[in-house]
């Protein structure tokens, strides 16, 4: 009997243990539990130290690809030419904007008839403003190589990105296009015809008759003898009294209404600002999809290429 009681008074022990360790602590049951309890680690530490992990080295290209404007590409027939990367074209179209003319045209006077009038200014704002829609035009052409790959290539993602920057490029092209060039090119180009300003008439006396061919002769067409030559053709034989008259007629491009194009100049002239800020908005805005574009297609991760060229 005494082994059994010896083990239940052990086993007591270790059952009161537990109760024996809060008793002989500082007397606080909760203090004591949160220190053994275990520390979990913080999820909103941890989430913000991988944001501000050290970025990789591909980031640091494409930054020096989007920030630096770089020259184009030497055209030489080689094998490693390759047309710019989007992050080149939207560089190039945001400097478009310094580009624009900043100083606007006056609005010339109404229409006299009776004087011949010349607007420079408004003539050179629109020579300006049409130089930048032409590198405009030609910097949208490039959008399409640039982004160039083949379609079975392309995951669902990134041909729908594809499609919406194209929807948006051709909405800002649509309105320099109908909007902005028609009211340069009334300036710059009128319609015109080509109508005959003034005839020069000049006789010469070649004969050799009384007046020794000299003289201002005008005779009355004489008759003429025919020959034969060898292959059946038939040639006329000179008059001996002939007089040779020359015609020389000088052409002019005549501007068809004058009036009008006076009123393309009143029109160009009074909404010359906000012509001005249309064509900056198409810029803009182009820019601003051609950058959401590429962001979007760093998203995706199945699209290796980032957009076509790199």
């Amino acid at each position: 009997m005494a082994p059994s009681s010896a083990g239940a008074a052990t086993a007591s022990k270790k059952q009161d243990a537990p109760h024996q360790a809060i008793a002989e602590g500082n007397g606080s049951s909760s203090a004591t539990a949160a220190a053994a309890a275990p520390t979990k680690p913080s999820t909103t530490t941890s989430k913000r130290g991988k944001k501000r992990g050290p970025k990789k080295a591909s980031t640091a290209v494409a930054t020096e690809e989007e920030t630096v404007v770089k020259p184009l590409p030497a055209v030489d027939g080689s094998a490693d030419f390759a047309p710019i990367s989007l992050s080149q074209i939207r560089l190039r179209l945001s400097a478009l904007l310094g580009k624009l003319p900043r100083d606007l045209p006056s609005v010339p006077p109404a229409y006299n008839p009776a004087l011949e009038q010349s607007h420079a200014d408004v003539v050179k704002f629109a020579c300006d403003l049409q130089v930048v829609v032409e590198e405009w035009n030609l910097l949208i052409s490039l959008v399409s190589p640039s982004t160039y790959e083949w379609g079975v290539d392309r995951s669902g993602a990134s041909q729908q990105n594809l499609s919406v920057m194209s929807s948006e490029l051709q909405q800002c092209q649509d309105t320099v296009s109908n909007i902005v060039s028609p009211r340069l090119s009334n300036v710059l180009c009128p319609q015109v015809d080509l109508m005959l300003a003034r005839t020069e008439i000049t006789r010469d006396g070649s004969g050799g008759g009384a007046d020794g061919g000299e003289g201002d002769v005008l005779m009355k067409e004489p008759s003429t003898k025919k020959r034969k030559l060898d292959g059946g053709s038939e040639d006329k034989l000179a008059p001996k009294y002939a007089s040779r008259e020359v015609r020389r007629n000088t052409y002019d491009r005549i501007v068809v209404d004058r009036q009008y194009v006076h009123l393309c100049h009143q029109v160009l002239a009074r909404n010359a600002e906000l012509t001005r800020f249309t064509f900056a908005t198409s810029i803009k805005t182009a820019s601003r999809v051609i950058g959401d574009y590429l962001a979007a297609m760093k998203k995706d991760d199945s699209h290796g290429s980032k957009g076509g060229w790199a």
